[in-house]
Parts: C-alpha cells; structure tokens; sequence
C-alpha cells in the first residue's frame, strides 16, 4: 500500500467517528439549558477541537 493510499484510508477510518462525535455534541448543545456551564463549555471545546480535526483530515486530500 502506498503513501497516498495509506494517507486516504486513515482519513476513511478516522472521518466516520470523528462525524459521530461533531453530530452527537451538536445534538447536546441544541439543549445546552439543560446544562451547567461547565459542561456547555466542554461540549463547545469539543465541538471546536471535532471541527479542526476535520479540516486537518479534510487537508489531507490536497
């Protein structure tokens, strides 16, 4: 298996799960009232932190 082949299943592999967990922490944030703050800002960082890592895979195809 090559570089580029390598490189493109690794993005296959870690793009699924990291989109369950952007869809799942936006999902509690559309509820955030029912949270403390703490919480809401946790979910926020994660939510940041999922969408940077997405774009890191997504640079991956260039």
């Amino acid at each position: 298996m090559g570089n580029a082949d390598s490189l493109r299943k690794l993005r296959h592999d870690l793009s699924n799960p990291l989109a369950a967990i952007l869809a799942e922490t936006q999902l509690l944030l559309l509820s955030q009232e029912k949270y403390d703050p703490e919480t809401v800002a946790s979910l926020k960082q994660i939510e940041a932190l999922s969408r940077k890592m997405r774009g890191i895979l997504e640079a991956l195809d260039s």
